[in-house]
């Protein structure tokens, strides 16, 4: 969806200030609500995933999903949306 800057002018104070102003737009950022360290390893074909921040494991078939898999688990046992979870590989 892309975003597009906007500037509005307002109008003159009744105190006759007649110069223009302007509003910054506003940029939404990057938030993330919680972030984890995660732990992999190669098991019998596919990844396995530990997230010992909240006791769990996982799988992954392949290495570019294990973010995926592990945000994933996440959000299924804490209840937090998975767009808000970010996950970092630390072995």
């Amino acid at each position: 969806m892309p975003s597009q800057t906007i500037c509005r002018r307002v109008p003159a104070s009744s105190f006759g200030d007649r110069r223009k102003r302007t509003i910054r737009p506003f940029v939404p950022r990057l938030t993330i609500g919680q972030s984890y360290d995660i732990e992999i390893s190669r098991e019998d074909g596919r990844w396995l995933i530990r997230i010992p921040e909240i006791d769990a494991t996982t799988y992954a078939m392949r290495r570019t999903t294990v973010g995926a898999a592990a945000r994933e688990c996440i959000a299924t046992r804490t209840g937090i949306p998975i767009g808000y979870i970010a996950v970092r590989v630390s072995n």
